[in-house]
């Protein structure tokens, strides 16, 4: 059984950048994994491409991680964006980034570390939100 949670955390919509498309910052209050490397809570944000998310530490404006990721519809991404994470147990793992300036969200694709925690037990789906 999936289960989601909604945490209004986000610190708002990101600055965009040249060659951009959108994204969303925010407060991540738990640890998270992307491309296989893993971050600590803290501010972040998520910049979308076409067929890329990047992962900006906003402590330091360091890119920290980058990943392929697909368009995917189906969920509105609301007024300020929302970031979702499948989550197995105490691991979490960067699913997708639905910017308010896009139709479409991107989906991360799934790595062998998040595959190998899909055997640990229930998967439950958590989405941060943007602020203004």
């Amino acid at each position: 059984m999936k289960t989601m949670v909604v945490l209004a955390m986000g610190l708002g919509m990101a600055a965009m950048g040249h060659g951009q498309v959108g994204g969303v910052s925010a407060r991540i209050p738990f640890k998270f994994s992307v491309a296989d490397k893993t971050f600590a809570a803290g501010e972040y944000r998520m910049e979308v491409g076409s067929q890329r998310v990047r992962v900006v530490s906003l402590s330091d404006g360091r890119t920290v991680a980058m990943a392929l990721a697909n368009k995917v519809s189906g969920r509105d991404a609301g007024k300020t964006g929302r970031i979702v994470f499948h989550c197995y147990r105490e691991r979490c793992f960067l699913s997708e980034v639905w910017s308010p300036r896009e139709d479409n969200g991107r989906q991360v694709r799934v790595t062998r570390l998040e595959r190998d925690a899909t055997k640990e037990g229930e998967e439950r789906y958590f989405a941060v939100l943007g602020e203004k």
